[in-house]
């Protein structure tokens, strides 16, 4: 197996994160059009619809999924310089 063009950290393959928030852009898809938008939780004094919840966590993944991928490359840039 050739390892030209091919990281030891598969955080940094790009393929790898597109497929990841493509999962997860479907999965907030899917939560957005199966929670019903007149739904809300009372938090603070403030009413907050619980479809904005699962969007707010998937959002939150999407971050963490992107800054991995970020690092990894920072990473495999300077163990190829070093």
């Amino acid at each position: 197996m050739s390892e030209t063009g091919r990281s030891l950290n598969p955080a940094a393959d790009e393929r790898r994160m597109y497929v990841a928030l493509g999962v997860l852009v479907v999965l907030g898809l899917l939560a957005w059009f199966t929670i019903d938008g007149s739904v809300a939780l009372h938090v603070a004094g403030r009413q907050v619809p619980v479809r904005w919840l699962p969007e707010l966590v998937l959002g939150l993944f999407a971050f963490r999924t992107v800054m991995a991928h970020m690092r990894a490359r920072l990473e495999t840039k300077g163990s190829k310089e070093g």
